[in-house]
Parts: structure tokens; C-alpha cells; sequence
């Protein structure tokens, strides 16, 4: 994972492959309390998480460093990119676990569909109501 950071100024390159057990573990009892790739982190929670990335970089920045030296949208990314990682979804570079080519042709549904997966939902819940 590859953080570009500004602070005090300058822009400051940090880059970590390794990923430790002891953070996997500091991870796990966040994701006890939210899971962060599905629910709205609490600002202490997303504290408590760039935290731990400060952590997985040797503390080369602060929580309030890593807020303030991030665009919003890469500060976003960078959340993303790291819960992505401890989840196992992409490796310490940021590429996808799982390729396109690990799947066989049996691991898709070759039933047609008249409608998406989004549409279906939106039909579903208006029976509900």
C-alpha cells in the first residue's frame, strides 16, 4: 500500500507491503464494533482505524496528518484500499486477490434475466409496501 501524504508542506511518500499480524489483529477488534466496508463509520471508529494504518506504517504520520494530507476523495480511497486489504480482497499492493481468470465458466448463472440485479430490488420492495 502506497500512502502520498502532505505535511507540513511537502508531499511525503510512505509505502508498506507488510501488513503484520499484530495489525490484522488490531483490525479484527475494530471490525467486532463496524464492519467498515458495509456500515458508516462512527468518528471515533474511523479514528480508531487510520490509527491502526498509522500503526502499519511505523507511526510515520498521525491521525490528524493523515486526515489533513489527503484529498477527500483519496482519503476515501486510501480508508478503502487498507480495509480491503485486512479483508483479504487485495494484496499489500493493492491488486485484486481473485482475477478474472481464477473463475470457470460453471461459476456463472447462464440463465438469461429480463431485468438487473438493481431493478429486481427496487420491484421487490415496492411489493412490500
Amino acid at each position: 500500500m502506497q500512502l502520498t501524504l502532505r505535511i507540513n508542506g511537502e508531499f511525503k511518500v510512505m509505502r508498506e507491503s507488510f501488513i503484520s499480524g499484530l495489525t490484522m489483529k488490531k483490525y479484527n477488534r475494530l471490525r467486532e464494533k463496524v464492519d467498515y466496508l458495509y456500515d458508516k463509520p462512527t468518528e471515533e471508529q474511523l479514528d480508531a482505524l487510520i490509527g491502526v494504518i498509522s500503526e502499519a506504517f511505523d507511526k510515520q504520520f498521525t491521525i490528524d496528518e493523515f486526515y489533513a494530507g489527503l484529498r477527500k476523495n483519496d482519503f476515501q480511497e486510501k480508508i478503502a484500499e487498507f480495509v480491503l486489504i485486512a479483508e483479504g480482497l487485495l494484496d499489500e499492493n493493492g491488486e485484486s486477490v481473485v482475477k478474472p481468470e481464477d473463475f470457470k465458466q460453471e461459476d456463472f448463472d447462464a440463465t438469461p434475466s429480463d431485468t438487473d440485479g438493481a431493478s429486481w430490488w427496487i420491484l421487490h420492495l415496492s411489493y412490500e409496501s
